[in-house]
């Protein structure tokens, strides 16, 4: 009971405005956790976003200088990485190969004389990495050392002299559209024919900043042959179609952190056992199409 003239807090009255001072901090504190949580996850979407749409921006602008005349020619296949170790498989990557006028890319051929060859493909960021960078090799034509010569092309590669268009990549396909038909497998030679295909597409699956540095890991060891598996860690943005776990792709479904498995050994990989706290990507989808001059058409 305070005294008669006597101003000031009474000890409950101090420790109930403490206590109301302390639920409000803490609730300050939750939301701006969760608007720098949101700013985060916005910053790093739209970092990957425009990434990517800087490469395909690159990429259109090659396509669009390609040699559609007698001598132009275009292969879509892909190039063997052998195994970091004895006994290891090795992995094949995609590649995109073709001829360009150097007219169209003048910071190759300043002349605009000369016609280009052009190659875009994956290269591991280390020896027996997971992830890729992909690399964009460009030289003026050279009959004597030509790109067209698939060793002259995997040489290059392994020389890493290419420029890095996008890393953080763990997989990446071109497919070209030959009528109503998608192929991942393509070849135009010079003086023939046949028309070049109309559309090139190219799909990139990402992985950069947490998900990358911080993957979520397998809570337990999975078999051969399992048909789930529970994760600790950051759930992502997004669930993609697949996941990567050391050398295997699966096609997943179901909600984070309990994952169902709709399928193994996806992309040519192999099922495998994976160990408890193995790294599980979770990568991010990008598309694209872009299409061919003169639809294709092989020009006179």
């Amino acid at each position: 009971m305070k005294a008669r003239g006597q101003s000031g807090m009474t000890l409950i009255e101090v420790m109930l405005a403490l206590f109301l001072f302390g639920v409000l901090a803490a609730f300050v504190i939750q939301v701006m956790d969760s608007v720098l949580n949101l700013w985060s996850a916005g910053e790093r979407r739209g970092r990957g976003d425009l990434v990517y749409a800087a490469t395909v921006e690159r990429f259109r602008g090659d396509l669009r200088a390609m040699h559609t005349g007698p001598r132009g020619w275009m292969v879509v296949d892909s190039w063997e990485i052998p195994g970091a170790e004895d006994g290891q498989p090795s992995t094949y990557m995609p590649r995109l190969r073709f001829l360009a006028s150097g007219a169209s890319l003048p910071e190759i051929d300043s002349s605009g004389q000369a016609a280009v060859e052009i190659m875009w493909s994956l290269v591991p960021e280390a020896p027996g990495s997971l992830i890729y960078r992909l690399v964009r090799f460009a030289q003026v034509e050279n009959p004597s050392a030509p790109l067209q010569d698939p060793r002259v092309a995997r040489d290059m590669l392994r020389s890493g002299t290419g420029l890095v268009v996008m890393d953080g990549v763990l997989w990446t396909e071109f497919a070209v559209q030959d009528g109503n038909l998608r192929k991942t497998e393509y070849r135009v030679d010079s003086y023939q024919p046949f028309d070049f295909p109309s559309v090139v597409e190219l799909l990139v699956d990402h992985v950069a900043g947490s998900p990358r540095k911080h993957p979520p890991l397998l809570d337990g060891e999975i078999p051969n042959e399992p048909t789930s598996m529970k994760l600790r860690g950051n759930a992502p943005l997004k669930m993609p179609e697949m996941v990567l776990i050391g050398k295997e792709w699966i096609s997943v479904g179901g909600r984070f952190p309990d994952i169902s498995f709709n399928g193994r050994g996806k992309r040519g990989s192999l099922p495998a056992a994976h160990k408890a706290r193995s790294e599980v990507f979770f990568p991010k989808r990008y598309q694209s199409f872009s299409p061919i001059p003169a639809g294709g058409r092989r020009l006179p």
